[in-house]
């Protein structure tokens, strides 16, 4: 038996379609790279090793879920603005921004070296985001949510660096 989708249609007030689609097309870019992070995060909680290891193993597991978090935000505006929100496992693989994760490292410093690195990468994406989004304000205030929490992670790893 063959499901046909069922398409819902959202206009928000104030946003044309090629607005819309160009705003979606941003956020499930955005996406696909925040969903890649929080899968390095985890993949560092797993398996860091060093002096520091129960600190940053709770650091890692606790920037996981706040990457999670944005996550939501970010799926969430896309659907809200009329469009499909692409947050799988796959749609990352082909989408994130991201370089591939070092699946073997387990040396702290490392790990905290390739976590910083994209948190670079995905901080200049979420910028430019954010300034493409000049003219839709609600979608712009999302992405200033997430750059400030992204931004503040990054001075946290960046601190445990800082006496290497």
């Amino acid at each position: 038996m063959i499901h046909k989708a069922t398409i819902v249609t959202r206009t928000v007030p104030g946003v044309d379609e090629t607005l819309q689609a160009r705003l979606v097309n941003g956020l499930n870019q955005n996406l696909a790279s925040l969903t890649d992070l929080a899968a390095a995060y985890k993949q560092a909680h797993w398996n860091v090793v060093g002096i520091d290891f129960a600190q940053l193993h709770e650091l890692f597991d606790q920037f996981a879920d706040q990457t999670r978090e944005y996550m939501d935000v970010i799926a969430e505006r896309a659907v809200t603005i009329g469009g499909v929100a692409r947050g799988t496992l796959q749609a990352a693989v082909e989408h994130s921004a991201l370089p591939a994760f070092p699946i073997e490292e387990r040396d702290e410093a490392r790990l905290l070296e390739e976590l910083v690195g994209r948190i670079d990468t995905l901080t200049t994406d979420l910028r430019q985001a954010m300034d493409d989004s000049a003219d839709e304000a609600a979608t712009q205030d999302v992405y200033i949510e997430v750059v400030r929490g992204i931004e503040k992670q990054r001075w946290m790893l960046q601190a445990h660096l800082g006496g290497r």
